[in-house]
């Protein structure tokens, strides 16, 4: 049986001495945070060294450790993690101990949020192609990301590469670092730094009248890079550099060298420039720029829990404009959800996101402006919740509130919202208001597919919003409801289109599109390129397409005899290269005005493809199904839905030209 590996959710590098995974070392040990049946415990410190057996046992001591005189790795002491069934009613995630040690220091002297972490755990995708969670992250370059063959939907991060050389560094322990313990035993060694920038002229302004003390206050709070920006503009600042007392302040809570924890004790008369200069990142070992990777990591987790506080708000529903759940018609968009119902620990958690938590409200009578809070997870903004505010009365409270990181929006005559959303939330929102603009984005829309599915004409009389977490995280689901029948929306506003909607001028021909029910009800993004440029442009410069497969559709490229054509109108879907795919050429002359006027797709339960291999048996249960496209139009684009690099669907854009 091949060995199981699994790595640590903090820090991404694996628990496991890869060198001699039978003896103790840092990269072995480990503590678990995991809940049993008397809440969620942090374990003492275990060892990972039979990654034949696959099991995480620890002692239930906190303070207790696995070479402690007498214990023998009890199997009550067993714990599930990841993707393993719970054991004993324990299930968990891991960190090395080092990294718990560093989580521990950024938060000391408070403890630990417990909970809350779990919690968000809980809410991460353990992808089959990962020894661990996926944050959405790199875990600061360990692993690589790719955006050229997947959408930003689907799962971008690759395997880890050993031959990296910051898995090299991965490698040394973050936490005990002893080119650090002997940097206050060194002589310093005053470099040459260049003369003293002046600058040219004095300009008046707010702080050419104060002291320099107060000036080399200010400079303190300042990142480095500000504050010699600063010094270059401000006659006052220009001795800073030359302030012990300032670069002190780069190894303080939140500056540029906060990661040096150990500073905190050492001799408050260092010549801290030169431990600033010493620690730069020329000069810095492998285990210094792990440490630095570590604590940056930390930090990120840090300000996801900040922002989740100990308990959600829980506000009273608005009284006013009651409803009954028998009488409302619901139209409802959610990230890429897994609907299993089995959503507890070990239950195959790979992508997308899980609904934990539902909150629901009718409008108030005069609703007057709607707040919304915004998170950050890995390298994505989500909407965390929403505040909806009446012009009198309490305000009501659907998920989560975050201070200082919050916008509020006037909403009169409310009439829906447009979203953008990803496969793990809706990271994006934007107002649609009567007889009005619609208000500007909130969140994160770049790289997400946006829908107008929520987009209702007349009143709304309630809205429902789910989380993936208890504690309501990030928001997973929106949906909001009329009193009467909301009319069919067409593809164009319920589907989650990419890179944005389509416009008006543009025919879908959806009634061709054998997709249409899947994509315009769950998370099933469309994509679409203009081939042929806007009203045709470029279709006299199309000299052919190709089209790859391999088993399945790949995709299809389109060849033009002029290089101003834009990428984006060159390429129909993206996929692995691989040496096994066969590509098939189709020669077009479109200088000669020959365009493309007819599309023939083969179906089967909704999958599609264009083109067939050569010698491939038709399955009978194939239906052929051609496509009139909308009269006096010509066809100039592709909208098509992709899966784990094949497309399923394919439909066709065309417009009068």
């Amino acid at each position: 049986m091949s060995p199981r590996i699994f790595s640590c959710v903090l820090c991404g590098y694996i628990i496991l001495n890869y060198k001699d995974p039978s003896s103790a070392s840092w990269e072995n040990q480990f503590r678990l945070l995991c809940i049993s049946p008397t809440g969620v415990v942090v374990t003492g410190v275990g060892i990972y060294n039979d990654p034949d057996d696959g099991w995480f046992i620890a002692p239930r001591d906190f303070n207790a450790r696995w070479d402690d005189q007498g214990y023998d790795f009890p199997d009550a002491d067993r714990v599930g993690v990841f993707r393993q069934c719970p054991f004993n009613g324990r299930y968990g995630f891991p960190f090395h101990e080092a990294c718990w040690s560093l989580l521990d220091t950024v938060y000391s002297p408070e403890p630990i949020p417990c909970r809350t972490l779990f919690q968000i755990f809980q809410s991460l995708p353990c992808p089959f192609t990962e020894a661990g969670l996926s944050w959405g992250h790199s875990f600061g370059g360990l692993i690589t990301v790719n955006n050229q063959d997947c959408y930003p939907w689907e799962h971008q991060f690759a395997d880890r590469d050993e031959d990296l050389a910051l898995f090299e560094v991965a490698r040394h322990d973050p936490c005990r670092v002893p080119e650090i313990r002997l940097l206050p035993l060194e002589a310093p060694k005053t470099p040459q730094f260049p003369s003293a920038a002046q600058p040219k002229s004095i300009v008046p302004n707010c702080f050419t009248a104060l002291p320099r003390e107060i000036c080399f206050e200010i400079a303190s709070h300042l990142p480095t890079v500000d504050a010699f920006s600063a010094r270059r503009a401000v006659r006052s600042f220009i001795t800073i550099f030359y302030s012990n007392q300032f670069w002190a302040s780069r190894f303080r809570a939140g500056a540029d060298r906060c990661w040096l924890f150990e500073s905190r004790e050492w001799d408050k008369t260092s010549d801290w420039r030169w431990l600033y200069h010493r620690t730069n990142t020329a000069h810095r070992d492998e285990g210094m720029q792990n440490r630095e990777r570590v604590w940056k990591l930390i930090q990120q987790v840090r300000r996801t829990v900040c922002l989740r506080g100990n308990d959600l708000p829980v506000l009273p529903l608005a009284q006013s404009n009651p409803v009954g759940p028998g009488c409302l018609h619901w139209l409802e968009a959610t990230g890429d959800l897994d609907r299993r119902t089995r959503t507890g620990p070990g239950s195959g958690f790979e992508k997308g996101c899980r609904l934990f938590h539902e909150r629901q409200t009718s409008l108030p009578s005069q609703l007057d402006q709607i707040a919304f809070s915004v998170i950050q997870l890995g390298d994505v903004e989500y909407i965390a919740g929403m505040r909806l505010i009446p012009k009198n009365g309490q305000a009501i409270q659907l998920g989560y509130r975050t201070e200082g990181n919050e916008s509020v929006l006037k909403v009169p005559f409310l009439q829906g919202f447009n979203l953008a959303v990803g496969s793990r939330g809706i990271q994006g929102i934007q107002c649609v208001l009567e007889g009005r603009p619609t208000s500007p984005w909130v969140g994160c829309t770049q790289e997400a597919p946006k829908t107008k599915r929520l987009a209702v004409s007349g009143p709304m009389a309630a809205i429902k919003a789910g989380f993936d977490s208890l504690k309501g995280l990030k928001m997973v689901s929106l949906a909001v409801a009329k009193n009467e029948t909301t009319k069919r929306h067409s593809l164009r506003d319920s589907a989650f289109w990419y890179p944005q909607i389509p416009g008006n001028d543009l025919h879908l021909n959806d009634d061709y599109f054998t997709a249409g029910p899947t994509s315009t009800t769950r998370y099933q993004p469309l994509c679409w390129t203009m081939f042929g440029g806007p009203r045709g442009l470029h279709l006299r410069s199309l000299a052919g397409m190709s089209v790859t497969s391999l088993g399945t559709l790949r995709g299809i490229e389109f060849h033009f005899n002029a290089e101003d054509i834009p990428a984006a109108s060159r390429r129909l879907g993206r996929y692995k290269p691989s040496e096994y795919a066969k590509v098939m050429h189709f020669d077009i002359d479109g200088p000669g005005g020959e365009f493309i006027t007819a599309i023939e797709i083969w179906t089967n339960w909704g999958r599609c493809y264009h083109f067939e291999e050569e010698k491939t048996v038709v399955n009978p249960q194939f239906v052929r199904k051609p496509i009139t496209i909308a009269a006096g139009s010509t066809i100039t684009g592709f909208y098509w839905s992709q899966d784990e690099g094949s497309l399923i669907a394919l439909g066709v854009i065309s417009e009068s030209i």
